[in-house]
């Protein structure tokens, strides 16, 4: 695993644990219990969008733009929970969250540990004027 690789996973997981973290601590053993659709869901969609931001998966659509989109349609689909679990906003939330988290850890573990990860996230972590030079002579 190259250096530029190994930073890329170190952050992500660091990011993951940091929501995983926050998520069982405000919702404890009752999110994942009461809410564990809630989180699941909320896992997959979050890998998914950082599957569009690091691949292109849209061709002609910038992958920023496809990863907003399929964010806004987590937040949706987060809030549409909040709005039909029986379960308290603040349950649904902590388990929306820690869902997020384990979807950020499975996907650097496949793109980070199992495969490479994808070059145009390692290119977001260049520099940010060596990252305007290279996209500039493109």
């Amino acid at each position: 695993m190259r250096s530029e690789e190994l930073s890329v996973l170190q952050s992500d997981l660091f990011l993951a644990a940091l929501m995983l973290g926050t998520g069982l601590f405000a919702g404890g053993s009752e999110a994942v219990r009461a809410a564990p659709v809630v989180g699941v869901t909320i896992g997959a969609l979050i890998a998914v969008s950082v599957y569009l931001a690091e691949h292109d998966v849209v061709p002609g659509v910038y992958p920023e733009v496809a990863t907003v989109a399929a964010f806004l349609v987590t937040v949706a689909v987060g809030v549409g929970f909040v709005l039909t679990r029986s379960a308290s906003a603040a349950v649904v939330g902590a388990a929306a969250l820690s869902g997020g988290g384990a979807g950020v850890v499975v996907y650097r573990l496949l793109f980070g540990v199992f495969l490479p990860v994808p070059a145009y996230r390692l290119r977001k972590d260049e520099e940010p004027e060596a990252t305007v030079e290279t996209e500039r002579d493109h």
